[in-house]
């Protein structure tokens, strides 16, 4: 379950990052650190530690969808 759970979440916020891309222009360092993230949950995920790469995903996303909220008013719709 655990698994599932981790790879389902690097899905979404591979998706999250390519919608989110437009945040690059006006925030490069959130944006790079939200990357970072994502590539630490990937790598997390490769070597078994479902619980730390869920964990990545999470700040991953937290990054972004603060910066949807600033600029836009909400985060965006769940994907």
């Amino acid at each position: 379950m655990e698994r599932e759970r981790a790879e389902r979440s690097l899905s979404k916020l591979k998706a999250h990052l390519e919608r989110s891309e437009w945040i690059r222009e006006k925030y490069p360092s959130v944006f790079e650190l939200a990357g970072q993230y994502a590539k630490d949950a990937g790598h997390f995920f490769k070597k078994g530690d479902y619980f730390s790469s869920f964990g990545a995903s999470d700040y991953a996303y937290g990054l972004l969808d603060a910066v949807w909220i600033i600029e836009r008013g909400e985060p965006p719709k769940p994907l």
